[in-house]
């Protein structure tokens, strides 16, 4: 890997019909299904039982471990059950149609970093335009580094998506509160918004918001794709570059998404819990393309229905953008907290190209931001011996990779590599769990 001021990015079509779309709420589905492992880290354990009523912005799940975070209900009504979940659990909640808030609810008692970071923990507020970190961890690393520059990620690089664009527009007054919660608590003396050219009303909105704060740089960045990742980000917005490895607060930097932030500022304010979504629907099988307020847990299929339904059979469905979000299958799958966008295209838009060998030539090691190898994980996955394969993939820095996509939508050849380097990356942590656990035996 080779990563620095060569940073590789492509230019993908916008498609960001729906950026002038104000968002709009919706009626509340009759069920909603909230995951215990909306976040990365350990998965949170039920404090709810069956037939429980329950209030929006309740409890309902408490965090569990170091880098857990707690699930509040999403919708007033009754505890339906508590099932499997692919490998955890999910509580499910029959609406009563009320939306009735916890009376037991208020803003938290704040006063100094302990009673903050505290605060956001308990808040359930995770990164909302990535890996859902919780938050409150994220933020925790001013215990170990001074943070001098907090980053915030307002490039909403992926083709469709609008929310993050329509909350800048709307909600900059909470994006200014956000911004003064983290100077008076993690003591940060800048402020750099990252957003990309293509979001002029945003860039206007919070120019004018922080005219008169020299802390604050809203600074516009090429509508390339991957702007928003961590490492590009970081060197597009400061010049700085994250080597292999390295942790940002090591240099006194952190990335907060800008939902987050206006999250985190409205939990402070009055004491409602992450417990809905701006999530924009669009796509070429999408009747009414629409940016709408979601409340989480809510049925992928139901809040297509609420932007018109399908104008013809759809052919994929995919939960986030398309080059990076997740195909579904089950129109009953759940809204989760880092949804920010839910997309169906037609079947011609959908159709797969039969993939064909490999040519060697090289577009995905040249395309990769990172610089990484996709090739060399691809064969690598295919090696029989175990320790051979981890030797290999470990060598090559399989982990590094962000599953971009952008190997993936260059190759002429057509081959599934984005998938290859999952697969690469999911044996290489198995494998070293393995080894771990094998070593703690001992």
């Amino acid at each position: 890997m080779s990563f620095g001021k060569n940073i590789s990015t492509l230019k993908l079509p916008h498609h960001k019909q729906t950026s002038g779309m104000a968002s709009e709420p919706i009626t509340p589905s009759a069920e909603v299904l909230l995951p215990m492992n909306m976040h990365s880290g350990q998965a949170a354990v039920p404090v709810v039982e069956v037939g429980q009523h329950v209030y929006r912005g309740q409890l309902i799940a408490r965090e569990e471990g170091k880098n857990s975070s707690p699930v509040h209900a999403s919708v007033s009504g009754t505890v339906k059950a508590i099932e499997p979940y692919g490998r955890t659990q999910a509580i499910r909640i029959e609406s009563d149609g009320k939306m009735e808030a916890d009376p037991e609810l208020k803003a938290p008692d704040v006063h100094d970093l302990d009673s903050f970071l505290q605060a956001v923990r308990e808040s359930g507020i995770v990164g909302l335009g990535g890996a859902a970190f919780p938050v409150w961890a994220k933020l925790d690393a001013v215990r170990r580094n001074k943070i001098k520059t907090v980053l915030i990620n307002g490039a909403e690089c992926e083709p469709y998506i609008t929310s993050d664009d329509r909350t800048m527009v709307e909600h900059s007054e909470l994006i200014k509160q956000g911004v003064a919660l983290l100077k008076q608590y993690l003591g940060s003396e800048e402020f750099i918004i990252g957003i990309e050219k293509n979001k002029p009303a945003a860039i206007a909105e919070l120019e004018c918001t922080f005219a008169d704060d020299p802390a604050v740089t809203v600074k516009p960045l090429k509508s390339v794709y991957p702007q928003g990742a961590k490492q590009v980000l970081l060197y597009n917005a400061t010049g700085k570059v994250v080597g292999p490895g390295q942790r940002l607060a090591s240099l006194g930097v952190i990335i907060i998404n800008v939902t987050s932030l206006t999250k985190v500022a409205q939990y402070m304010n009055d004491g409602m819990p992450l417990v809905e979504k701006t999530v924009t629907v669009d796509g070429s099988a999408v009747k009414e393309p629409k940016n709408l307020i979601v409340p989480i847990g809510t049925p992928v299929g139901y809040v297509i229905e609420q932007a018109g339904g399908f104008k013809c059979e759809p052919g994929k469905v995919i939960l986030g953008g398309p080059m990076m979000g997740k195909c579904v299958s089950d129109l009953n799958a759940p809204v989760i907290k880092a949804t920010n966008a839910v997309l169906a295209f037609d079947k011609k838009d959908s159709a797969a190209l039969e993939p064909t060998p490999c040519i060697h030539c090289g577009r995905c090691v040249s395309n990769c931001p990172l610089a990484l190898n996709p090739t060399a994980f691809a064969k690598a996955i295919e090696i029989e011996d175990e320790a051979e394969r981890y030797a290999v993939l470990t060598k090559e820095q399989v982990s590094l990779c962000m599953s971009c996509g952008c190997c993936s939508y260059v190759c002429p050849a057509h081959r599934p590599l984005v998938d290859y380097n999952s697969e690469a990356k999911s044996f290489v942590r198995k494998y070293k769990a393995a080894l771990a656990e094998k070593e703690g035996g001992k």
